[in-house]
């Protein structure tokens, strides 16, 4: 057996002998590892917000945002691409009087849906405005509703086809035809247009159309805004960036904890075993063989405290209600191993410098353990 093999042998045999020792070890780099770990998980859901809250070629279209009661106020040439939107918060008397975000949205409609627990509208069901709905998970948990049951909306009642993740959409969607039906005599409802523009010239001419459009159809509509694309599609990353600015500080200082605490264990872990480790230097085993031996045990330990931070992430944002600005993907377990190997290097290497100042004839007649 070269010296190499018996290192490693030794430190199985030490593991073994000492498994609540080493179990302390996983459950300090656990605790260690679990912020920087919701760091990164949480910086993966602004990730998923902006793609939510972005389309193709959003650069090129405008929106117009208003208050009115009258629903299908704009009706342009079918060559023009545009899609309309309405909003509405809505009091649920059988859930204890809870308003709910209410969102209606047409067969054109151009932002990306969610991820769908069930399945999404039918181009069917959004031209004919079915009595059918999606509902955010989190008020489906409160209120013990599963796909398939019947939500009551003022005189409609409407089937739940589908459960829609947290992060993206706060309440239900339901067709703009159903809404239309639901809300006919409503006098606050919020709509919001989307306009494709073939260039800037007859982009000024269309808003003018639009907004003529809705005011000859309710003169008591309130135009709240008109907005560019290019100037929604700027804030969408700009706020992206400040998002991650914040979120990778967070990350940092969590990180930065996380390398101090396991410095520090690991400094007291060597002096604990620097009699063993002057021993076998003495014994023909070089710097390198014990640097080698060091980042296995560290890798080790870190992999196991990894492995506990992906097993538990889930249950303990949701038992914190922050499952829906926590995601775990496999970009997050990607990321979190890539930050433990280049943890375990760093920290193979701290202890190997600390190692390298000690004379081996004084580790060798240290008997005495912390």
């Amino acid at each position: 057996m070269d010296r190499v093999n018996y290192l490693f042998y030794q430190l199985f045999l030490k593991i073994k002998y000492e498994k609540r020792r080493y179990f302390l070890y996983v459950l300090s780099f656990y605790v260690g590892l679990l912020l920087p770990t919701c760091c990164i998980a949480n910086t993966r859901s602004v990730e998923q917000v902006i793609y939510y809250t972005t389309f193709k070629g959003m650069e090129d279209s405008f929106q117009v945002d208003w208050l009115s009661r009258t629903f299908n106020t704009i009706k342009l040439d079918k060559e023009i691409s545009y899609s309309i939107s309405a909003f509405y918060e809505e009091s649920f008397p059988e859930w204890e009087n809870q308003y709910v975000s209410i969102k209606g949205i047409d067969e054109s409609y151009f932002y990306p849906l969610p991820k769908i627990e069930g399945r999404t509208f039918s181009k069917n069901e959004l031209q004919e405005g079915k009595d059918v709905c999606l509902m955010n998970k989190q008020y489906a948990r409160m209120h013990a509703c599963e796909i398939g049951d019947m939500i009551q909306i003022r005189d409609k009642r409407l089937k739940v086809i589908g459960l829609i993740d947290n992060s993206v959409y706060s309440g239900m969607i339901i067709p703009y035809q159903t809404m239309l039906n639901v809300y006919k005599e409503e006098k606050d409802i919020q709509f919001s247009g989307t306009f494709f523009c073939e260039n800037e010239l007859q982009k000024q001419k269309r808003i003018d159309e639009v907004i003529e459009q809705i005011k000859e159809k309710d003169n008591h509509a309130d135009i709240l805004g008109v907005t560019e694309g290019e100037e929604l599609y700027k804030n969408a990353l700009y706020t992206k960036i400040q998002w991650r600015i914040v979120r990778g500080m967070c990350a940092l200082v969590a990180i930065l904890f996380f390398m101090i605490n396991e410095t520090i264990v690991l400094m007291a872990k060597a002096k604990k075993e620097r009699k063993i480790m002057g021993i076998n230097l003495a014994l023909g085993a070089t710097e390198r063989d014990i640097k080698y031996c060091l980042f296995f045990e560290t890798l080790l330990v870190t992999l196991l405290a990894v492995f506990l931070v992906m097993i538990t992430l889930r249950p303990l944002a949701k038992l914190a209600s922050l499952e829906h600005i926590i995601i775990l993907d496999s970009m997050v377990i990607v990321e979190t191993v890539i930050l433990a190997v280049w943890a375990c290097e760093i920290l193979t290497w701290i202890i190997v410098s600390r190692i390298k100042k000690e004379n081996i004839a004084d580790m060798v007649r240290t008997t005495r353990d912390i």
